[in-house]
């Protein structure tokens, strides 16, 4: 009897530490140490640094997507832009950006996660804050910030469903 409560408890335990273990993937946020781009809610894990990246960024500081696999991608990059991936990527560095300000760059897409914006195309990741006006990662932005869209009437989570795969639609919840 010992013997078949004890095998129960280890499955118990075991199934426990796989639940945590799926409810983790893909939710490290930027900066966050990573080993694949499925780690990181942002689908970027930063080719040269471990660490989760915003993927338009990674492409110019970072080498690309892609730690831990033999070449850099640009999946995450291709999506928030609306294309589907190539494959296999060889996505290679850009030229040393230009450092940006924090001012709001003007629809330009290049201002950074925490950067001043107006609008969702002055940022890299295409969100810019709701409550905030500033840049942010797509996913989280939608739980931290009441989605994208700061200076529309209506916050959106058409990044977060880029990166994700899915098209565009309007978010339909009150923070």
């Amino acid at each position: 009897m010992a013997n078949g409560v004890s095998k129960s408890l280890v499955l118990a335990f075991l199934l426990l530490h796989l639940a945590f273990l799926v409810a983790g993937q893909g939710t490290q946020f930027i900066t966050g140490a990573c080993k694949s781009d499925a780690d990181c809610a942002s689908g970027c894990c930063g080719f040269k640094s471990g660490k989760c990246a915003g993927p338009i960024i990674a492409q110019e500081r970072d080498g690309g997507c892609g730690f831990g696999d033999a070449q850099p991608n640009d999946n995450a990059a291709q999506a928030l832009r609306g294309k589907a991936p190539t494959s296999p990527s060889n996505a290679t560095p850009a030229v040393a950006a230009k450092a940006s300000s924090t001012a709001a760059s003007g629809g330009t897409g290049k201002q950074f996660i925490t950067g001043a914006c107006k609008s969702d195309a002055d940022c890299a990741s295409g969100c810019c804050g709701f409550k905030s006006g500033k840049c942010a990662g797509p996913v989280v932005a939608q739980e931290r910030d009441g989605g994208c869209g700061f200076g529309d009437a209506k916050p959106n989570d058409d990044a977060a469903r880029a990166l994700r795969g899915g098209g565009k639609r309007e978010v339909f919840f009150v923070a």
